[in-house]
This record gives C-alpha cells, structure tokens and sequence, in this order.
C-alpha cells in the first residue's frame, strides 16, 4: 500500500487505504479529526485501487465482504465519495450494535454532552461554534452517537457550511481565534462543473465518551427580538426526538429506545433565537446550573 491510515470511531476501527499516492491529501481532510489508531483489526476498509488513468474505491466489511462505491477517472470525485459512504456505511454499522445516531451537535461543557438537535437550517452548526469560541470542546456537529448506557461517543466529522463564510460569524475573525482551522475540497458535481465544500476543523476535540446530561431543541427564527429558552418536561423531548434519528425503526421502537439510553438526570430545553451568541450565553448559563 501507498499509503494506509486506521481510525477508530465510537469502538469501531476503519481503515482507508491507496495502492498509490492518489486521494491521500483530499481525504485526510475528511479524516483528520477522529483519533488515529495502528495495527488493529478493521471493521470497515475503504480502498482506493488505480487502474492505468482510473480509479476505484471499494468497501471491504471485516467477513472479507467487498462492495464496488464508485469508478471514475477523477480523484477528487474518489475523495468525496468517502464524504458520502463513510458516514452512511458507519451509521448502519453502529445501528446493528446498538448505538443509535441523533441528527444533532455536541459539545462537551465542563466534561459533561450538552446536545443540540434540530432540523436542517436551525442553526447546529452555529451554536456549535459560538459554544467552541467560548472553550467548550468538539464531539460532533451531526451526528450524536449514543450508546445503551447513556454514553455520548465523540464523531468529530470536520464542519461544514455551503458558503466560504459562515452565517453568524465572520471568517477572518474565526481564523484569528485559533478555534478553527479552514481547507476545502474541490471537486466535480453533476452538473460537470467544479463544486467546492467548504470545511472547518475545530482545534479542541472530544476524544473520551461523555453523559448526555443537557438536551436542547432548537430553531432558528428571524423575527424574533430576543432569545426564548424554556426548560421542558421529558416526556415532550423524548415526543420530538425520534424525528432527529438518522436510522428510524417507528415510532413504537424508537420512543423507548430512547427514554431507556437518555439518563433520567438528562435537563431538557426548548430554544428559540435570531442571534446566536446571545442564544449561546444563555445557554451556557443555563446549562451550569445543572453541572
């Protein structure tokens, strides 16, 4: 091999690898994050193989198992097809061994997951990156992963946003925080034409599991003056999770898949807010109330 890199993911170990030197510095972009292990045994190996002016990437399970991904003679198309496989081969893996994948950020607040789930667009990613501006360390900006005993698993995927700036905060601001790091990936979309996504790699990441001990359901609302944040019983959080559940079995399976994992220590809010540092102060403000 070229080159060969192991990561391990919620006690899951992938493996990506290239008979050449193609792909290697697009996908480290995808990659760098999680922690990096050696010589264990891979769960999940995703292969780039060239062929004369082709490649292809394969998934091979830990059976021996192989499955074609993609073909192309682009290698940059290569190194965003591992954007698309890595999660969704990874989020089946882990719904098979009993860990379930809430579409929602994280950020360990004083060694504790405080939890933000939304629909696309209520604004994950900037309450997540307000609450990294203010110290808190990175687990996740989409997926939460949680385990049978309450445990929240780190998933530092880098942090995406369709635009070279963010919505609330400015880059060259972001930059000289020394919070986050910015790269991009450049690739062919559908249309033919070259598409960029746009990446940021937050410094301080989670590295060890932590309680979910604060659930926040929130939503992004233009009009409003000033940020709304109410504590909410259980049983009305634990009603709108399951809709957050990137696997979802029925409401009937997953409403007590989730009250039996959630502890019943667990702080529930509703957020409503227009601005996003004044949500997170008073967020944060909250939330060390129950720490």
């Amino acid at each position: 091999m070229a080159w060969s890199y192991q990561y391990r993911i919620a006690k899951l170990v992938v493996q990506v690898d290239s008979d050449s030197d193609v792909c290697e510095s697009d996908m480290q972009k995808f990659l760098c994050l999680y922690e990096a292990v050696q010589g264990l045994q891979s769960d999940l190996t995703f292969r780039v193989s060239k062929l004369k002016t082709s490649y292809t990437f394969q998934l091979i399970h830990a059976d021996g198992r192989q499955e074609m991904l993609w073909a192309s003679n682009n290698a940059a198309e290569i190194s965003a097809a591992l954007e698309i496989h890595l999660y969704s081969q990874l989020i089946q893996l882990f719904d098979g061994r009993d860990i379930v994948s809430i579409h929602a950020s994280v950020l360990n607040v004083r060694n504790h997951a405080v939890m933000f789930a939304g629909v696309s667009g209520a604004g994950k990613s900037s309450i997540c990156t307000a609450g990294l501006l203010d110290g808190a360390a990175y687990v996740s900006d989409e997926f939460t992963l949680l385990d049978a005993q309450g445990l929240v698993h780190p998933f530092p995927r880098p942090m995406q946003w369709e635009h070279p700036t963010h919505p609330a905060f400015d880059r060259e601001a972001l930059e000289a925080s020394t919070v986050l790091d910015a790269d991009y990936l450049d690739f062919p979309a559908a249309t033919g034409e070259m598409a960029r996504c746009y990446l940021w790699h937050p410094r301080h990441v989670q590295r060890e599991v932590l309680p979910l001990k604060v659930v926040v359901l929130h939503e992004y609302k233009a009009a409003l003056n000033k940020v709304e944040i109410a504590e909410i019983p259980r049983h009305e959080a634990l009603m709108a999770l399951p809709e957050h559940l990137h696997i979802q079995h029925g409401f009937s399976k997953d409403l007590p898949r989730l009250n039996q994992r959630i502890p019943l220590t667990c702080k529930f809010y509703r957020l409503h807010f227009s601005d996003v540092k004044d949500a997170w102060s008073l967020i944060e403000k909250e939330v060390s109330q129950h720490l």
